[in-house]
């Protein structure tokens, strides 16, 4: 059996499609966005199950992530949209929820937003958002540092509000 107790594609989807399409909404910016990142993800967990069964959960992270970068790419635009529903086992549904939180995240650009959301909430380290996003590391932590400022500029605190997952 797979990473995460999945015996293949279709019981990885049933059991994270929710936690993914939230995942997306943090990355994203919008429910509809996420309901496409999600689902194309967890399609391509299934196309490609015998890659991806080791890890499925990181494997459509990846897919969310790149899919999301090849949109914002193409679109420089964003669309808020309605709030997702909140899972206590899904760090990005504590966010989601909070308003004041969710509010800053939407101040920040999307590359940006990506590294935070990954970074503080999901706990991958730079090297490891880099490989996702496929930018060098060096990018990835000064896209996270000026991310910090910004939220604490648009939080009003002088005080770090986001701590890296390194402590």
């Amino acid at each position: 059996m797979a990473r995460g107790g999945f015996s293949d594609a279709e019981d990885f989807a049933r059991a994270r499609l929710d936690a993914l399409r939230r995942f997306a909404y943090l990355i994203s910016g919008s429910a509809a966005e996420a309901d496409d990142l999600a689902q194309i993800a967890v399609v391509e967990v299934w196309q490609r199950w015998r890659k991806a069964r080791d890890n499925p959960e990181a494997y459509a992270r990846q897919v969310i992530v790149t899919r999301n970068v090849s949109r914002w790419r193409r679109w420089r635009r964003e669309v808020l949209s309605d709030e997702v529903e909140r899972r206590l086992d899904d760090p990005a549904g504590t966010a989601v929820s909070n308003g004041a939180l969710w509010q800053a995240l939407q101040e920040l650009g999307k590359a940006e937003r990506t590294v935070v959301v990954l970074h503080v909430l999901y706990r991958y380290t730079f090297t490891e958002i880099a490989g996702i996003c496929g930018e060098p590391p060096g990018t990835v932590s000064s896209r996270y540092a000026r991310a910090k400022r910004a939220l604490r500029a648009y939080l009003g605190t002088a005080r770090p509000t986001i701590r890296s997952a390194r402590g």
